[in-house]
C-alpha cells in the first residue's frame, strides 16, 4: 500500500499548477495584518515525512481566507493547492479551519485547523491516511 501512495503522490505532483503559485509568491500584494507570505515546514505524524511549505494567506470575505500552499514532498516533488479557510479573530490570533478535496491521488479530503498570530502560523491537517502539523513564520 505504501508504494501505491508514493506513486499517487508522484502523479499528484505532476498534475498541479506550481507555476501559478510561484508567480503569486514572487509578486504578492503587500502584507496586511496576518495576510501575506508565510514559510516553514509540514510534518507527518503518521509516517515522519516532512518537507518545506510556503503559504500565501489572503482574506477574501469577512471571516473567509484563501490559503494557497506550495509543499515539497520527498525532497523533490512539489505540489500547489488552495484551501478555503474560515477565520475568526480571538484576541491577537486568528483561528482558522477548513477543508479541501485535493483529489484521490493526493489523499482525498484534507481537514485543517490552526491559528495565525503576528509571527507564527501553526496548523494541523488530517486526511484518510495521513495527519500532521505545519509550522510557518514570516519569510
Amino acid at each position: 500500500m505504501g508504494l501505491l501512495r508514493n506513486i499517487s503522490h508522484l502523479l499528484a505532483a505532476l498534475f498541479n499548477d506550481r507555476a501559478a503559485f510561484q508567480r503569486r509568491w514572487d509578486h504578492p500584494p503587500p502584507d496586511r495584518g496576518l495576510e501575506g507570505r508565510w514559510q516553514g515546514e509540514w510534518i507527518s505524524e503518521a509516517n515522519g515525512h516532512r518537507g518545506a511549505l510556503k503559504c500565501l494567506l489572503t482574506k477574501t470575505a469577512p471571516e473567509k481566507y484563501e490559503a494557497a500552499f506550495h509543499a515539497v514532498y520527498a525532497g523533490f516533488l512539489r505540489v500547489a493547492y488552495v484551501v478555503e479557510l474560515h477565520g475568526r479573530q480571538s484576541g491577537a490570533a486568528l483561528q482558522l479551519e477548513g477543508e479541501a478535496d485535493l483529489g484521490r491521488l493526493a489523499g482525498g479530503i484534507y481537514h485543517y485547523k490552526g491559528e495565525a498570530a503576528e509571527s507564527a502560523f501553526n496548523c494541523t491537517y488530517r486526511c484518510a491516511y495521513d495527519h500532521g502539523t505545519f509550522h510557518l513564520s514570516r519569510p
